[in-house]
């Protein structure tokens, strides 16, 4: 009750219209700051997923041992199901 209080001070009306329209207006305003969040964090991930793979990548290229090679499977494996459990989110 607080809250239609507090958006009715805000409209400077008491019409129940008005209040639903402020109170639409700042849900609006929420998610779409969470929504930029949200990419952002997507962004980051994806930019590191693509740093580990170049690293993966470059260790390859210098080394064939098969401690190296095994390294590498694991960390390829561990991206596929950090990504699988991001995807989830």
């Amino acid at each position: 009750m607080a809250c239609i209080k507090e958006i009715a001070k805000d409209a400077k009306l008491i019409r129940i219209e008005d209040q639903l329209l402020v109170l639409i207006k700042r849900q609006v305003e929420t998610e779409l700051v969470l929504e930029e969040k949200f990419q952002d964090l997507c962004e980051e991930v994806s930019n590191f997923v693509k740093e580990s793979e170049d690293m993966v990548k470059e260790v390859e290229r210098l080394s064939c041992k098969d401690a190296v090679k095994e390294t590498i499977r694991l960390l390829r494996r561990g991206q596929k199901r950090d990504l699988y459990k991001m995807t989830r989110l």
